[in-house]
């Protein structure tokens, strides 16, 4: 590692492409290279930043100069990209969800423990401050004995945004649930703590897909709350993902994020918050190198809000409740 910045290669520049513009901004990192199997995109990239492109990805791997790898590639080859990566000595971050199966997602934590190195997934909602604020409330009690929580995305994806690995099983992992919906997933069990059983319902819709454009859940957590999950890209228009949780004291309902309705006891939503924690992956994985410890979202942490949806999908195919792992 450079003495003053942490070299990064990015795998996959379709939504990559944003996360190498992350890079490139972001203090203390440098975007080295990047792969893609597409000449345009690379091209497009090496030229933007000066930087190498290639179309063989473990051409990054041989670079004594990137220190982490950022996989941004369909979700069930996250591990094979992953564990490349943990076995060449780089740190390794995957966007969500952390793999499409529990077996494929342990196969990665334990490649990155035995090497050494750090493993860290995308969810990006964990790094908002209102999202954080909301979480130290529940933390200390101030919206009082947790009752419910809900989290929902109603988006429209058209068929052409199914021609090809979304939608399928093997590569998607699931449908709306598990790729869109996946991030208010990931904050409903960080927010609301571990889920003890579910059960869940999918559908297909308006797609002609293998998994679901439509999904839903009731789910009851180890701490005596419960929650539900709507999730569907069926909706003619996109609106706001929404976190709403409430307590017998107090209620919190987010849209994008962004605090909405903050209603506790003595509170308002224009109280000040100062949050100085890490923004983004990129900035977590940046500390984390520099001054050790673990990221936000680690592994472990990521394989949770898998476990959840994987268990709806169970309940959905068996029409029956399932134990979440």
């Amino acid at each position: 590692m450079s003495a003053d910045t942490v070299g990064f290669g990015v795998i996959g520049l379709g939504m990559g492409a944003s996360r190498a513009e992350l890079i490139h901004q972001m203090a203390g990192a440098r975007l080295v290279a990047v792969a893609d199997i597409d000449p345009a995109r690379g091209q497009k990239a090496a030229a933007k930043y000066g930087i190498e492109w290639y179309d063989d990805y473990r051409r990054l791997l041989d670079r004594t100069d990137i220190d982490a790898i950022m996989v941004m590639t369909p979700s069930g080859t996250h591990a094979d990209f992953v564990i490349a990566a943990a076995q060449a000595g780089k740190h390794a971050i995957s966007t969500k969800p952390i793999e499409v199966t529990l077996e494929r997602a342990d196969t990665m934590i334990a490649a990155c423990k035995q090497a050494g190195v750090i493993l860290a997934v995308d969810f990006e909602s964990r790094y908002v401050a209102d999202n954080v604020r909301l979480r130290q409330a529940i933390q200390e009690g101030r919206l009082g004995k947790l009752i419910l929580g809900e989290a929902r995305l109603k988006w429209y994806r058209s068929d052409a945004y199914y021609e090809g690995w979304h939608g399928t099983w093997k590569l998607d992992g699931g449908g709306s649930l598990i790729n869109q919906t996946v991030h208010q997933i990931d904050l409903l069990v960080w927010l609301m703590g571990p889920p003890k059983t579910v059960w869940g319902q999918i559908g297909v819709f308006t797609h002609k897909i293998e998994t679901e454009d439509l999904g839903m859940a009731m789910i009851a957590f180890q701490n005596g709350a419960v929650g539900t999950i709507l999730g569907t890209t069926t909706c003619p228009h996109d609106f706001p993902p929404r976190m709403e949780i409430h307590g017998d004291r107090g209620v919190v309902m987010t849209a994008s994020n962004k605090i909405e309705v903050w209603q506790i006891p003595g509170e308002s939503e224009s109280d000040p918050f100062p949050y100085d924690g890490p923004k983004n992956v990129i900035e977590d994985i940046v500390r984390v190198v520099r001054e050790g410890g673990t990221p936000r979202i680690d592994g472990a942490e990521a394989k949770r809000s898998l476990q959840l949806v994987r268990a709806v999908y169970d309940s959905a195919q068996t029409g029956r409740p399932v134990t979440v792992a």
